[in-house]
Formats: C-alpha cells, sequence, structure tokens
C-alpha cells in the first residue's frame, strides 16, 4: 500500500502483479472508512483518500493548527515531511493525525487481509518516515480486525524501496512488452 497522493495498493499473487479487468488494480483508496467523512474526487464520501493521502494529511494538522492546537509543525512549513519529524519527535498534534491516518489504514489493511490471506503487507511513501507512530497504529487495527489465522506472523513492513513506485509501473510495462500485450494494445488503437 502507499500513500503519496493518494491511496493505492498492488497485489503481487503467484509472483505476478494481479491487474483487474479494466488494466487496473489496487484503488483501495476508494474504500468508504468514514461514512459522512469528506467528498473525495471519485464523487463518493468518506474515501479512505480523503484521510490518507499526503495533501489530506497535510489539510487535517492546517486546521487543526488554525483552530489553535499547539505543535511543532507552523502553518508556514506544513508539509508531510514536516509533520512526520514531529510526530517522530513526540509532537502531540502530529502524532495524533498520523495514527488517525494509521488507524483508518489499518482498518482498510484488515479488509484486504481477510480477502486476500497476503504472506505480507508493505507500506510505501512519505508518512513511513513516521513509522514508530504509524506502523502501531495500523497493526493495532489489523489485530483487533483481521482474522487470527490470516495475522499470525504476518509482517507489517516499512518499504525499502524509498519513494521509487517506478520500479512497478516499469515492471508492468515489461510484462506488457514480453508477453505482447502492449503491442496489441498499440495496434488496436
Amino acid at each position: 500500500m502507499r500513500v503519496h497522493r493518494g491511496t493505492g495498493a498492488g497485489i503481487i499473487s503467484n509472483g505476478r502483479i494481479f491487474i483487474g479487468r479494466n488494466g487496473n488494480v489496487g484503488e483501495i483508496g476508494h474504500i468508504q472508512v468514514e461514512p459522512l467523512g469528506e467528498r473525495c474526487h471519485c464523487g463518493n464520501f468518506g474515501c479512505l483518500e480523503t484521510i490518507a493521502a499526503n495533501a489530506a494529511i497535510e489539510q487535517r494538522v492546517q486546521h487543526l493548527l488554525k483552530q489553535g492546537y499547539q505543535s511543532r509543525v507552523t502553518l508556514d512549513d506544513c508539509t508531510i515531511k514536516t509533520i512526520c519529524k514531529a510526530a517522530n519527535k513526540g509532537d502531540s498534534l502530529a502524532a495524533e493525525v498520523i495514527e488517525h491516518v494509521g488507524r483508518h489504514l489499518g482498518k482498510t489493511i484488515a479488509i484486504a487481509i481477510n480477502l486476500f490471506n497476503p504472506q505480507k503487507i508493505v507500506i510505501a511513501g512519505e508518512i513511513t518516515e513516521a513509522d514508530k507512530v504509524l506502523l502501531p497504529a495500523i497493526e493495532s487495527c489489523i489485530n483487533t480486525q483481521a482474522l487470527k489465522a490470516f495475522r499470525k506472523n504476518l509482517p507489517v513492513v516499512r518499504s525499502t524501496l524509498d519513494h521509487r513506485s517506478a520500479i512497478g509501473a516499469f515492471a508492468l510495462v515489461k510484462r506488457a512488452m514480453l508477453n505482447g500485450i502492449l503491442l496489441q494494445h498499440l495496434l488496436e488503437n
């Protein structure tokens, strides 16, 4: 799962990237987590992306700062990096926002665990800079909401690929080239 401009997920099964009927997959960011939540760009309300996306996190912190909450984060420097650094240093506002995001990610990941029974969960994106706050919040939800047999010995880890999601995109293109799908698509259009 990757948190960046939105929230997406990739599914690898039997060593292959799972691709849905329309050529996409992993729109996990559009699972509704707050029925009365913010309107999402997809048109629905309360999608995970309205909470767990860099812009949504920054906006939540800005909103709380404007309400008068104290923080090391300032309105002039309210970026995901600054928020994560503040959370790591024990800033209560930043930590609460990251925990809030982690709980919603955890709820959604628990659903995915119950559906797919994966071998591993990998979290990516700049938000993982606050992994000491984020991962416990995610794991807490997984431990209470995923099936015990599915969560047993299930590693939840921070991506070691940093922010290089282009690797996955390249893998998709390479696979499409090798099996002829890309050429077929190009010839059809």
